[in-house]
């Protein structure tokens, strides 16, 4: 069985099933303030919810390219123990969200109730720039502390990017996005490492059931398919289809803190995985992946110029607290993990 490959030595993505016409964004159009690249990305973000952002040809897009490829070399060896090795990193679930999360989480979104088949590490950016004190980490993630910072670190630029991005876009300064997730603050930002392990014999097994993402922008890196969202096309519309793996690309979408401040009228979109396409469903599917979360003090609650937005605008990724109450995104993020079940 094919388990450690990256995108150019894996088997190739089948041209025949469907794949989402998500837009491709060009980060170094982006740098250089180019208006038809910034409205492709909002337009993107009201719409799939998804896009692909190609980093080539940009420093901060080329040291996360090769930091991801890192990340991923060091993935192999992180879960390549046996679970009893593992498993004294379990994450402790609703209370924190850093750690080990095991295969064979049911959640709720999955109307088959099936058990997940997906492992990760959740290696919480604070605990690597010393924002908060530390928990265990297994020594393949203690002993490469410096390419943790550094990825963090670069990814959340890249996030800060993008949200000024769409801030400016939506005629907010970019401080309006920016300043709900300062980096040095504590906060839910995380690197997580996942790997899922190849399905020949089990076609209907779920990788990660359907969900939307916590916070404000995820940044993805993966070479093996799998991901999906479902189609706007009337014609299929619901139906999922996949996100084809990119080289030189994140995948880029926004999680439920954006539906928040914007009253909707940006998404969140809902995806999930499955196993990969054609031949790639023989190989391990691993991915690298940081989650920007606004810093635990932020109120959740819509900007100002959007408060007055009606319902009807709300898309995918609504989150009503328990009580209708307004929360800081420390607590948002408690109550959210619980009604995932994760």
């Amino acid at each position: 069985m094919i388990v450690k490959n990256s995108l150019g030595s894996l088997p190739p993505f089948p041209s025949d099933v469907p794949t989402a016409p998500i837009a491709s964004v060009t980060l170094s159009k982006i740098l250089n303030g180019d208006e038809a690249e910034a409205a492709s990305a909002v337009e993107a973000c009201r719409t799939h919810g998804f896009f692909y952002l190609d980093l080539s040809s940009t420093p901060l897009g080329e040291d996360l390219l090769a930091e991801s490829e890192d990340l991923l070399q060091l993935s192999y060896k992180a879960f390549d123990h046996p679970s009893e090795e593992k498993d004294p990193y379990e994450l402790i679930k609703g209370v924190s969200l850093f750690g080990y999360k095991k295969p064979g989480t049911v959640k709720k979104t999955d109307p088959n109730l099936r058990p997940d088949t997906t492992e990760f590490f959740n290696v919480s950016k604070d605990h690597m720039h010393g924002v908060e004190p530390t928990r265990d980490y297994p020594s393949e993630i203690t002993d490469n502390k410096p390419l943790f910072q550094a990825f963090t670190k670069n990814a959340h630029q890249l996030g800060m990017i993008l949200l000024g991005t769409l801030a400016k876009q939506l005629g907010l300064p970019p401080s309006e996005f920016t300043e709900k997730n300062i980096f040095t603050k504590p906060s839910g930002d995380h690197c997580r490492l996942t790997h899922k392990f190849a399905h020949v014999s089990d076609k209907d097994a779920i990788g990660l059931p359907s969900h939307t993402d916590f916070g404000s922008i995820t940044i993805l890196f993966n070479w093996l398919g799998g991901l999906q969202i479902q189609s706007r096309n009337p014609e299929t519309l619901g139906q999922w289809e996949y996100v084809k793996p990119m080289e030189g690309h994140a995948i880029i979408n926004l999680g439920d803190a954006m539906v928040t401040f914007t009253n909707g009228l940006l998404k969140s979109a809902k995806h999930r995985v499955v196993p990969a396409p054609g031949e790639q469903v023989n190989v391990d599917r691993y991915s690298i992946v940081y989650f920007v979360r606004p810093h635990n003090e932020v109120i959740m609650e819509p900007c100002e110029k959007f408060k007055d937005l009606k319902d009807d605008l709300k898309v995918a990724g609504k989150f009503e607290p328990e009580g209708g109450k307004i929360l800081t995104a420390g607590d948002w993020m408690v109550q959210r993990a619980k009604q995932m079940g994760s």
